[in-house]
């Protein structure tokens, strides 16, 4: 099924069944965690819903395909990945994803054709794409330190 979702952009219904096959009702077709990928870097709005309950699963889902695509040259390094694994039960995590969030949005966001990431968009002199990516890790981990000292005091 498909809706209009948040600020204009379309939105996607994706069923995920107990066999852990994904259906989009609305193309009335299977996909796969790649196709889910694909409509997301597209800038569509992907909720997936379990088939039977109703239950929302789109941050389970979506996590999945964040870190079954992550490789020795992932966005995120071990260190960053431990202390967020660490701060998860943290009073004051949704602090904390309020602060990833606004770093996020300051980074430039992906040009796509057809789901496939051709160029970052971004003002002259924003350098390469991977220091970008480092600045960003950097911030997550500055706001990971001061997490942790508001939890010390």
């Amino acid at each position: 099924m498909t809706e209009l979702g948040e600020v204009g952009r379309p939105s996607v219904i994706i069923r995920k069944y107990a066999n852990r096959r994904l259906y989009d009702a609305g193309r009335s077709r299977y996909v796969t965690l790649d196709d889910v990928a694909a409509m997301v870097g597209a800038g569509t709005r992907v909720r997936v819903l379990a088939a039977g309950s109703g239950a929302d699963l789109t941050r389970q889902v979506l996590a999945q395909i964040f870190f079954e695509g992550e490789n020795g040259d992932g966005l995120l390094d071990e260190g960053v990945l431990t202390r967020l694994i660490q701060l998860r039960h943290h009073p004051e995590r949704g602090v904390l994803s309020r602060h990833i969030s606004q770093a996020l949005d300051t980074f430039p966001r992906p040009k796509t054709t057809g789901g496939e990431v051709v160029a970052f968009t971004g003002g002259p002199g924003e350098g390469p794409a991977r220091a970008r990516i480092d600045a960003l890790q950097a911030r997550l981990r500055r706001l990971i330190g001061e997490a942790d000292r508001t939890r010390s005091k």
